[in-house]
């Protein structure tokens, strides 16, 4: 099975630690296998806004596959290539772009509330600099919206400062304030179809 994993720089497990060989190389668990400490993890498409690192990798997985929460693992791996599309701009494009959909939520939110003007003022920010600045103003002018506005402008602050998964998981939240679970998995699905459509991966099969 072709999945893909994240790395450190260095071809390092995030937290394992375990040095990955060259490509082509098999790895194999040395027990039997448990989710999360033994065996070879990856991601399908739809799991990688959980796991985002330095380094993202095509692995070929081999025997029986395993499916867990967000990942999937199995006994035995190997690298096969790096997605070189997985830079710092991409994720830092990645970063911002979910920073931005915090904030369409924060409009939403407002709108919903029957705060037109400020809705409007929100919409006109043209910098994740502004989103931060506004953000904060409004929530303290409107308490009713205080805590999407509040994820919007955590948002901003998540991006503006290079952390890409955290922000993708403000933009998640943000989503689930105004949707609940379903709005929830909505934005992690639009997140994962961001990446594979920036990366040209595979599509789950």
């Amino acid at each position: 099975m072709i999945a893909y994993k994240f790395l450190r720089s260095g071809r390092t497990g995030p937290f394992s630690g375990h040095a990955w060989p060259a490509p082509g190389v098999w790895v194999h668990a040395d027990r039997d296998m448990v989710a999360c400490r033994r065996g070879i993890h990856a991601c399908r498409i739809r799991d990688l806004p959980w796991w985002l690192a330095d380094e993202l990798w095509e692995i070929e997985l081999d025997g029986r596959v395993r499916v867990d929460e967000h990942k999937i693992f199995a006994p035995a791996g190997r690298l096969r290539s790096r997605i070189e599309g997985w830079t710092p701009a991409c994720a830092q494009a990645y970063a911002d772009a979910c920073a931005w959909r915090a904030h369409d939520r924060a409009i939403q939110a407002l709108t919903r509330a029957g705060h037109a003007d400020a809705a409007g003022e929100l919409a006109a920010c043209g910098t994740l600099d502004d989103v931060l600045l506004l953000a904060r103003q409004l929530a303290e002018a409107i308490p009713d919206t205080r805590i999407s506005l509040t994820i919007a402008g955590d948002g901003a602050v998540r991006a503006l400062t290079g952390a890409p998964p955290t922000a993708a998981y403000i933009a998640a939240h943000a989503a689930m304030r105004l949707d609940g679970s379903a709005g929830y998995a909505a934005e992690r699905d639009w997140q994962s179809r961001w990446l594979a459509d920036r990366l040209g991966l595979r599509t789950d099969g």
